[in-house]
């Protein structure tokens, strides 16, 4: 362990508290690195790198701190400007090879206690070349400090590399002064004004946005992401270029107001929150600090109903100007005072972004992004070196940029927890084609493209469906025109009530998800199947010109019950998203076998059979209705008595997995002669 003298003791801003926090749950997670990657055309000197580095490192505080806790979370700064920094012999690697030792670099943790929390790698490229790449932890630097660390880099080095006197400006003031000024903005009437607009802008129930997704959400986030890039079609690029001249809008506006109709079509939702990233230095003299002064600003957008394109333009323009001017008051001081269900493993209430990334030099520092973008700093030629990542920070942010050949390089980093590349190359596809249409046809309702979406969710997630038929039909001795239903029922006691009630709050989820869920491994018990859809209902009034939704479920890999649990609930909000689209699908289509609902009332139904949670007087019941010229009797009763037995097992081992509770269901109900089988 290097000997370090510590010098200063310094509170902690709002931004780099909830790091703090981030860190001390997920110690390991590499959520909060980032890594900016350099291609130099010369060969640089090492040793002059090291000295360039460590002259940097001097200069500023915030790369000689550690975050500790005591009574509070403190930043203590040391004097000594200790470098962690290696120099890879990789001139005979390929870009493949790179990639890979780059990837895993990002991946090492940082320890917040003893730091360093900024690395440096210089890697060997090809015959002539070099990559630098500055990787740091966000509690400790953002974008801004990153491009202020290139230009200060290229600067020392020439200077350095000929031999020459060192002059450069010295440093005024430190990311100490920054935290200084929040605390005073605070207490400030400036300050209480901006707590004030945010709490009425983000009054109000606020929902996550919930992207269609193809694979359930895991109860504990690995933070794993991809990138898809794509460089915009010449047509749209005219098209952008275009509108933005005649409207006068930023370019961020017209990227932005895609976006969010983008949004607004695949979601289902019309009041959506969105990250944008503004630069947080709010006094010329933070310009030149290194530390995490940007924010996210929560760019909250409804959309009102037969809202055009541009009109939804002119609303993006109209919110983005009014709330930068707020963007200096640290939301996380009011997040515990919003109406929404914050998921505290995740560290914002949105889920998605914006980022227009920019390779030109404003005030002594470059916004420097993935776009091959070649520059000079200080007559030293540089590019941005291309490499995908594979953390997210998001479940889905649209990043812009624009190269040097007038091409607009786009991308969409995604979530791959939730969601697979294919998907996310189809959304490309899609994003460019409404693009395009809606810059043509700013006077149309977007609502047009939205009932197209919701149609192609059905149609994606049901087409290829093999069968609506689950059970093995019985049949009976009645004439095949009857059309007569009976029902049996079964009393769900009130502790049993009880414990699912509880076991419901405490996976974040409700009583409906776990019944229904209940019922899928008693069906996947009866056929089998592990692919298997079935109608639904549970708030006949939101149906208005269906009688049922839909929800297919995927019990390959034997899952947990709870994360069936999970899937249920994501794929229920699905279908009330995009309900609108569900008539065209079933139109000429067989009716399901199986209905689960959840009604106080019974409304008519035809199909087969229908299991059915309701309450009477008090007491809550599960009633099979079934067609007596489908089903015995005898069938509905062993499914009652089964489904109780399931709930019970569930309650009694909650984290059992769907093969274990089926094995236990079938050695519970064996028949005497599949009992006297077992010892044949």
């Amino acid at each position: 362990m290097d000997q370090r003298t510590f010098i200063k003791t310094i509170a902690l801003s709002e931004t780099q508290k909830d790091y703090f926090i981030h860190y001390l749950v997920h110690p390991t997670s590499a959520f909060y690195h980032e890594q900016f990657l350099f291609r130099f055309e010369q060969r640089l000197d090492v040793t002059v790198t090291i000295r360039t580095l460590t002259e940097i490192v001097k200069r500023h505080e915030i790369n000689r701190s550690i975050f500790v806790l005591e009574d509070e979370p403190i930043q203590k700064v040391y004097s000594e400007p200790i470098l962690d920094f290696e120099h890879v012999a990789s001139a005979d690697w390929d870009d493949k090879t790179i990639r890979a030792y780059l990837n895993q670099e990002l991946g090492k943790s940082f320890q917040l206690d003893k730091g360093p929390l900024f690395s440096c790698r210089l890697l060997d490229y090809k015959e002539m070349g070099s990559i630098l790449s500055f990787k740091y932890h966000h509690i400790c630097s953002d974008g801004w400090s990153v491009s202020l660390m290139l230009d200060e880099f290229t600067m020392i080095y020439q200077q350095l590399i000929a031999d020459q006197e060192l002059v450069i400006q010295r440093t005024t003031h430190h990311y100490a002064d920054f935290v200084e000024w929040e605390l005073n903005y605070l207490a400030s009437q400036e300050g209480e004004e901006a707590r004030a607009f945010w709490k009425k802008k983000l009054g109000g129930p606020l929902k996550r946005l919930e992207l269609p997704m193809d694979k359930t959400r895991p109860s504990t986030p690995s933070f794993k992401g991809g990138i898809s890039f794509f460089t915009c079609k010449h047509e749209l690029r005219d098209e952008m270029i275009a509108y933005r001249k005649n409207h006068h809008y930023q370019t961020d506006v017209i990227y932005l107001s895609l976006f969010l109709a983008f949004l607004s079509r695949i979601s289902g939702q019309d009041d959506i929150i969105i990250g944008v990233p503004r630069f947080g230095r709010p006094q010329k003299e933070f310009y030149s600090i290194m530390g995490p002064c940007l924010v996210m600003l929560p760019l909250r957008i409804k959309i009102p109903k037969n809202c055009s394109f541009k009109e939804l333009a002119r609303l993006v323009q109209e919110e983005l100007s009014l709330c930068s001017r707020y963007q200096n008051y640290p939301f996380s001081l009011i997040a515990g005072e919003l109406d929404y269900d914050r998921d505290k493993k995740y560290s914002s209430f949105f889920s998605t972004a914006f980022v227009h990334q920019k390779a030109i030099k404003q005030d002594g520092a470059y916004f420097v992004g993935n776009a091959q973008n070649t520059f000079q700093s200080n007559d030293l030629t540089i590019s941005s070196y291309p490499i995908h990542k594979n953390i997210s920070q998001y479940d889905l942010c649209f990043v812009v940029e624009k190269d040097n050949q007038q091409d607009i390089l786009a991308g969409f980093e995604y979530n791959a927890d939730i969601l697979n590349e294919e998907t996310v190359v189809k959304w490309i596809a899609d994003f460019e084609a409404a693009s395009l249409f809606l810059l043509k046809n700013d006077s149309e309702n977007i609502l047009m493209l939205k009932s197209q979406a919701k149609k192609d969710y059905w149609t994606k997630n049901f087409v290829h469906l093999p069968s609506f038929k689950i059970l093995p039909e019985d049949g009976s001795s009645l004439s095949s025109d009857s059309t007569v239903f009976e029902r049996e029922k079964f009393e769900i006691t009130g502790l049993l009530s009880t414990q699912i009630s509880r076991l419901a709050q405490s996976w974040d989820s409700s009583a409906f998800e776990i019944f229904m869920s209940t019922f899928l491994v008693l069906l996947h018990a009866e056929s089998e199947k592990e692919d298997m859809a079935l109608a639904f209902r549970a708030d006949c009034d939101q149906l208005q010109k269906i009688s049922f939704l839909l929800l297919r479920t995927d019990l390959s890999g034997n899952p947990l019950f709870s994360e069936l649990v999970l899937q249920v609930q994501r794929k229920v909000k699905e279908a009330y998203q995009y309900k609108d689209g569900l008539e065209s699908l079933l139109h000429g289509q067989p009716e399901p076998q199986i209905l689960f609902e959840m009604n106080e009332e019974e409304p008519h139904s035809t199909i087969d059979f229908q299991f059915r949670i309701h309450e009477s007087q008090g007491q809550l019941y599960g009633t099979i209705t079934y067609h007596a010229n489908v089903f015995k009797r005898e069938t509905a009763q062993r499914m009652l008595s089964q489904y109780e037995y399931v709930l019970q097992s569930v309650i009694a081992q909650p984290h059992q997995r769907i093969r274990e509770l089926v094995s236990h269901l079938n050695s519970q109900f064996l028949s005497n002669d599949d009992y006297e089988q077992l010892f044949l």
